[in-house]
């Protein structure tokens, strides 16, 4: 129904199971643009009777660049009309492909009270972040979308980044980051690859 480099809304047939906001799942589609089918990891942003929008996880670049370049082919021809690509959506396997660093870096959500709290880094990767809270804080349910602020070791400028609750620990909370932009993401790996040489 609606494609972008960093998210897809598909449309469902009527008896397709409901799933819950944040949830993982595993796409695949042919863009026809001669290449081999795309897999991608997406998580659930919502769902409704017109079908479920999912926003991209872990993109990696090559793949970017190939939704980018088959969006930008479709707003040069409009006269093509809807794209209707045929989506597989399936169940994520557990696994972790993105290089993953311990860090205690400050963080802190940019968001109205109650959520409005500091706290420390577990670990992060370019694509998500482990969060340790303070007992009293009051922690946001799963597939909330919230602003982050991640402080960096440098004593450079922090990072502001659209993260969204992916899942709640006794102690902790973990978040995935979306809407990421070209130059987020490489802030975000070049971070994670100094910690992995000089941990903080």
């Amino acid at each position: 129904m609606d494609l972008s480099p960093s998210g897809v809304k598909v449309a469902l047939s009527y008896d397709a199971a409901k799933l819950s906001r944040g949830t993982s799942l595993e796409l695949r589609a042919d863009l026809r643009d001669g290449e081999t089918p795309l897999s991608l990891a997406a998580s659930v942003i919502r769902m409704d009777r017109r079908g479920i929008a999912l926003n991209f996880a872990d993109l990696q670049d090559h793949h970017f660049r190939r939704l980018k370049a088959f969006v930008d082919f479709l707003l040069e021809s409009p006269s093509e009309g809807p794209a209707r690509l045929p989506w597989v959506v399936r169940p994520m396997k557990d696994r972790r492909k993105a290089p993953r660093t311990d860090a205690e870096l400050d963080i802190s959500f940019e968001a109205k009270s109650p959520y409005n709290w500091r706290g420390k880094t577990l670990n992060l990767s370019p694509f998500g972040v482990k969060v340790a809270l303070p007992a009293s804080a009051i922690r946001p349910s799963e597939g909330t979308s919230l602003r982050l602020r991640l402080g960096a070791p440098d004593h450079g400028p922090p990072i502001s980044l659209k993260g969204m609750v992916w899942r709640r620990e006794p102690k902790s909370t973990a978040l995935i980051f979306i809407e990421l932009g070209r130059e987020e993401l490489e802030r975000l790996r070049a971070l994670v690859d100094s910690l992995h040489t000089q941990p903080v």
